[in-house]
């Protein structure tokens, strides 16, 4: 093809040299067979560049050398000319050759850079091992033009392919071979190697104190066996070794840390099982043993209050329970919603008679706006949060009687305040006290710490937000908002005004 292009580009050069040949002089008819030589120099070989440059002598000597249509020379200095010519466009040649393969390895290193590039930044991206695995094989495959599989040693002596693409890129038992011999040696193997070169792809090792194995890439370009790009293979095989080694140890870091995390939550649940679960059980032991006891004589009054000591104990023990088995499953992940509407008022209703008992004599003020009759809450989940945070006013407002709660609706969420007039939160200590096993301000109130704990795990598995602010007159106030879809046509509402007084005193 670059021959027939350098004919063509010197037979133009000819008929324009002729169209304007009585205003030019013998020099720059030279010079104007330079261009067909640059031309074809700048877009095919360095052989096809020097065949032009011969036609571009031969053309000048036959047309415009006396004596004419003879490539006999009158003038010695024209053989001069002519040599001269032919050694321009052979350097001319030579010089855009050697302009077009270094753009070409230009091209070739940004492609490959770029590549290698793509690769990492998708690896990071992920942190399990089958999918960085999945990444690297397809990115191999696409560079390479070819398929690509990736086999790691199983810990029992034989490899299992962790990932290949595409699906069907199988090796044979010799191949599997080499690729065992790869992990062992720690070295590349198959084309393009001085080991098996006579196999139809390569393996490189990806090998390092956390993996074992080797990476097999059937090529399918062969331009991407030259020498010149063989260190290619190798920056990618080590880019795949980092990017499998750097997931093995994100994953030793995450086994690590919930080591750390199970072991300060056994320490913990010892501490509680040695002091708050041990106490009420000390106190309903012995206020069992002293009514069993037929020798101690007990009146009606002292009787009675031995039999409430069991119950209000067993209730605090309920609770402690129930808090660590309501943690249990926010931890473990197993905390499913069943989302349904229901009157706030029931819930309301619910939650007060499940804290009966110790609401005797205190004042709950309760506002609910019209507009929240319905919520659309996991009831069960959501009633324990409403519970735990009702409790929590309780044991920290001992002496302050006063509690408010006000529900109102905005822009398709409704907000849940519950507030209380005892000591408040400590500052700094706002998101602090949502953590697992942390108190507020009094650390003799009994607990477990986990009562917000689970309020937050279950308000963010509604979508929700909780805060804790402290009021300006004293106490805190707990904010809840829960976003709320559209309320169905058929769900009756309720007029909360009509069935629910403003204050409930207790």
């Amino acid at each position: 093809m670059g021959y027939a292009i350098g004919l063509l580009a010197v037979c133009i050069t000819t008929g324009l040299a002729h169209w304007i040949g009585s205003v030019l002089t013998p020099p720059d008819l030279v010079m104007l067979y330079l261009l067909p030589i640059m031309a074809v120099a700048y877009r095919f070989e360095r052989q096809a560049a020097l065949v032009t440059a011969a036609m571009s002598v031969a053309a000048y000597d036959y047309f415009f050398v006396y004596p004419y249509f003879t490539f006999s020379v009158a003038d010695p200095r024209q053989i001069l000319t002519c040599t001269i010519l032919f050694l321009v466009g052979m350097v001319t040649s030579d010089l855009m050759t050697r302009i077009r393969h270094q753009q070409q390895e230009a091209r070739e290193r940004q492609s490959d850079t770029e590549a290698l590039y793509n690769l990492s930044r998708e690896v990071l991206t992920s942190l399990d091992d089958e999918e960085v695995a999945q990444i690297i094989t397809r990115h191999a495959a696409t560079l390479f033009k070819g398929e690509a599989g990736i086999w790691l040693e199983d810990g029992h002596g034989g490899l299992h392919r962790l990932a290949v693409t595409p699906d069907y890129f199988q090796l044979s038992e010799q191949a599997m071979g080499m690729v065992r011999w790869c992990c062992d040696h720690g070295q590349s193997a198959g084309r393009g190697t001085d080991t098996f070169p006579d196999e139809s792809f390569t393996v490189l090792p990806l090998v390092t104190g956390r993996i074992h194995g080797a990476l097999a890439i059937r090529i399918g370009n062969r331009t991407l066996m030259k020498h010149e790009r063989s260190s290619l293979l190798s920056a990618f095989a080590r880019q795949a070794t980092l990017a499998m080694d750097r997931t093995r140890l994100g994953e030793e870091v995450r086994s690590a840390t919930i080591r750390v995390q199970s072991e300060e939550m056994r320490a913990t649940l010892l501490s509680m099982a040695s002091h708050d679960l041990r106490t009420p059980l000390a106190a309903i032991t012995g206020a069992s043993t002293a009514l069993r006891d037929e020798e101690t004589h007990l009146d009606a009054s002292q009787h009675k209050e031995l039999l409430e000591t069991i119950c209000t104990e067993a209730d605090r023990m309920e609770r402690l329970i129930t808090n660590l088995l309501d943690m249990a499953r926010l931890d473990s992940g197993l905390c499913h919603l069943n989302l349904e509407w229901i009157p706030f008022e029931e819930l309301i209703g619910s939650t007060l008679v499940r804290l009966e008992k110790r609401l005797l004599g205190r004042k709950v003020i309760i506002h609910v706006d019209e507009t929240v009759a319905m919520i659309h809450v996991d009831p069960v989940l959501f009633q324990q949060v409403l519970v735990n945070l009702l409790d929590n006013a309780l044991k920290h407002a001992p002496d302050n009687p006063e509690i408010t709660w006000n529900v109102h609706g905005s822009n398709e969420r409704v907000i849940i305040r519950i507030g209380d007039r005892g000591p408040g939160i400590l500052p700094g200590m706002e998101e602090k006290i949502f953590e697992k096993f942390v108190r507020g301000a009094g650390s003799g109130v009994p607990g477990s710490g986990l009562g917000l704990a689970i309020c937050r795990g279950v308000i963010q598995a509604h979508q929700g937000t909780i805060h804790a602010i402290n009021r300006a007159r004293g106490g805190v106030e707990f904010r809840i908002e829960l976003p709320q879809p559209p309320l169905p046509m058929d769900c009756f509402s309720f007029d909360l005004e009509a069935v629910m007084p403003e204050e409930s005193n207790l």
